[in-house]
């Protein structure tokens, strides 16, 4: 991973802690935000009374893709559990991590999600 996809990654990280540290006292966390950095972004929420972090959109520099940044942030996430009880990657259009998530033993959100959206996947790991 080169310095630029490394400082993407931190950015990542960082702000993931920072989300759930100030959230983690609340009962039912619920948010919607676009992490930000200048080689790309990262849309989040968790919704309602969900135990999931939700990876919704994900936009990276050309300059960056392809190094590995958004497993190392889900295996930040995976390590990092805080209060969630696992993770959720939404509507993935990259058919190769679509494949590495479920190698992996990530499941389908729901059965109605893989029958009916299997070429666009809700895809999680509860920990």
């Amino acid at each position: 991973m080169d310095k630029n996809a490394q400082k993407l990654l931190n950015c990542l990280c960082n702000q993931y802690d920072r989300l759930a540290k100030n959230l983690q006292h609340r009962p039912f966390p619920e948010f919607s935000e676009t992490i930000k950095s200048e080689f790309g972004y990262c849309y989040v929420r968790c919704a309602v009374g969900s135990q999931r972090f939700s990876i919704v959109s994900v936009h990276f520099a050309p300059s960056v893709r392809g190094q590995g940044i958004l497993t190392a942030f889900i295996d930040h996430i995976e390590h990092n559990p805080h209060h969630y009880q696992g993770v959720e990657v939404a509507i993935i259009e990259n058919k190769g991590l679509a494949q590495h998530l479920l190698s992996l033993g990530w499941q389908y959100k729901s059965w109605f999600s893989k029958v009916f959206f299997s070429n666009k996947p809700t895809l999680v790991h509860d920990f």
